[in-house]
């Protein structure tokens, strides 16, 4: 009897380790378990801080649009409502109004030219190192008014005194050049219309021209 006993507590041994085990196992298990909780829950927090951060950066930026639809800007209501709408929308192309040629003026003609001869011819002389020289200069003058070619045979004799010395301010040697007598015609010019001018007349000689021009 004492040996079936015995027998029979080696059997029961092995279950008693066998539950405890289980036991331990289980309760192993039970500590374990609360770890994926815990992450989830601060996951959970995370995902909500970041949410919350994104509403409060939305709203700051939204706030000054609010604000101005508000306001009565409709230039910002409409934008947003809009929205992608006005992105798409295609802007007509702008023509450019072509430019109309300027018409040219069209300038009166000129009235044909009048010549008056300042007659007898100039001589004016030139004391030189060889002796005395001299100079036979007939002279044209040009106008397009029967008015004005009338108010230069009226002062004649003003114009010829002009020009005489005008003649005689300049030395011999100048007026051997082309350059000299472009000069002297254009001092001649000049100097005539202001005897016409001094006397009251309103038309001016446009050109002078020689017609004879002797150095002897």
């Amino acid at each position: 009897m004492a040996e079936a006993e015995k027998e029979a507590g080696k059997e029961a041994q092995p279950d008693a380790k066998a539950k405890a085990k289980a036991k331990a196992d289980a309760k192993a298990d039970g500590n374990a378990s609360p770890a994926p909780s815990g992450q989830g829950h601060m996951k959970l927090v995370i995902v909500g801080a970041v949410a919350l951060f994104v509403a409060v950066l939305g709203a700051q930026v939204a706030a000054p649009l609010l604000n101005r639809i508000i306001e009565g800007h409709p230039q910002a209501a409409a934008a947003a409502a809009d929205g992608e709408q006005a992105a798409t929308v295609e802007t007509a192309p702008i023509e450019l109004a072509t430019a109309e040629p300027e018409k040219a003026e069209k300038t009166a003609p000129l009235a044909p030219a009048q010549y008056v001869p300042l007659d007898p011819p100039f001589v004016v002389s030139f004391d030189e190192e060889d002796g005395t020289r001299y100079l036979q200069l007939q002279l044209q003058a040009m106008a397009r008014s029967e008015k004005t070619v009338e108010e230069i045979k009226k002062h004649s004799p003003a114009l010829r005194n002009s020009i005489l010395f005008l003649l005689g301010s300049f030395k011999l040697e100048q007026l051997t050049t082309l350059a000299g007598k472009e000069k002297l015609r254009a001092d001649l010019t000049t100097k005539a219309n202001e005897v016409l001018a001094k006397n009251g007349s309103e038309g001016q000689i446009e050109e002078l021209y020689f017609t004879n021009f002797v150095i002897q």
